[in-house]
């Protein structure tokens, strides 16, 4: 109904999950070689989350900061060590073959498919696994065809097809029961271009069409940009900003990117606050803070002769993320 608030499809609440990591003995002796020495790792410190029906969520994070352990716990896969959490009103690990029925999950990594059959075969499989009708079935395989542009491609052997095709079809076989929400990790990784804007044109699709939440791990900046509304970002096993990228962009100060094209190599312009980027004999990038637009400097800068062209833009995310990352870096650096 129109006006009603979104309701949460997930809620996770102190989510803690530790892994043991075990490596050689340092103990010297005849059977030192037999003998393994473990740490414990804190994947997960206390996750408090909650995503709304219709959601596009990009979950952010360096290489082991906890995104997938995070997914696993959510799909029912791992167990967490203490917290609780609820997916669709079910207990992930407790229901979960209830909730793989109402859920999907595509891993970039993971295939579904059948390596010396086509494509169509697994989509066979999944229809009777999912208990889908013969008419709707063929209703929603044309729909997902004609999204990802697989004419042609989903009847030929699995062995046979690009890595593009086979994630677009991977990705049709997780989610041929139109799950209510799906979780993806890194699923345009590798993926050409045509390919990885079908994915994205799918993803929108769906989440238009019929409402589908989708939480995205990625390192792929065009996904976030383009498909998430907001994203979170996970440092270290804890949740370290949940919000939109203007968001995050405001962390570092109202900042402007501007971009200066020359004729011969220019000094930087006297403007409080600056930090130049790149800077070569034609070309010099650099941000200043928002205020400082309509600095007098600056204007007498870009007005300059030697000024071919030049653009004013809020930074780019890419490099507002690796600030933050550098800064959290620097910060645990500083606690040690």
């Amino acid at each position: 109904m129109e006006g009603k608030p979104a309701e949460p499809v997930i809620i996770a609440e102190g989510i803690r999950k530790r892994f043991k990591s075990y490596e050689k003995s340092h103990s010297k002796g005849f059977l030192s070689s037999l003998r393994r020495d473990y740490k414990s790792i804190d994947a997960l410190k206390g996750i408090n989350l909650r995503v709304n029906a219709g959601d596009m969520i990009a979950l952010l994070g360096k290489n082991g900061s906890g995104k997938s352990t995070m997914i696993k716990i959510l799909t029912g896969v791992l167990h967490p060590d203490s917290g609780k959490a609820l997916v669709l009103g079910l207990d992930p690990w407790k229901d979960r073959i209830k909730l793989a029925m109402r859920i999907g999950v595509v891993f970039g990594a993971h295939d579904q498919l059948y390596w010396n059959i086509p494509a169509l075969d697994t989509f066979e499989f999944r229809r009777e696994l999912y208990g889908i009708g013969p008419s709707e079935y063929h209703k929603r395989l044309e729909y997902f065809v004609r999204i990802l542009n697989l004419k042609g491609v989903y009847k030929r052997p699995v062995r046979e097809l690009s890595l593009g095709e086979r994630m677009k079809c991977n990705f049709v076989a997780s989610i041929l029961h139109l799950p209510e929400v799906v979780f993806l990790d890194e699923p345009t990784i590798g993926v050409d271009l045509p390919s990885s804007f079908a994915l994205r044109d799918a993803l929108m699709d769906m989440n238009r069409r019929y409402g589908t939440t989708f939480i995205i791990a990625t390192h792929v900046i065009d996904d976030v940009k383009i498909l998430a509304r907001n994203m979170l970002i996970i440092d270290r096993g804890r949740i370290v900003y949940s919000g939109d990228s203007k968001g995050i962009s405001h962390m570092f100060g109202d900042m402007r990117e501007v971009v200066v094209y020359s004729r011969a190599r220019l000094e930087a312009p006297r403007v409080k606050g600056i930090n130049i980027i790149e800077h070569t004999d034609d070309y010099i990038k650099f941000e200043i803070p928002g205020r400082m637009v309509t600095d007098r400097y600056l204007s007498a800068f870009l007005s300059s002769k030697k000024v071919v062209d030049f653009s004013v833009s809020e930074p780019e995310l890419s490099n507002v993320l690796h600030k933050f990352y550098t800064n959290k870096t620097r910060g645990a650096s500083s606690a040690i």
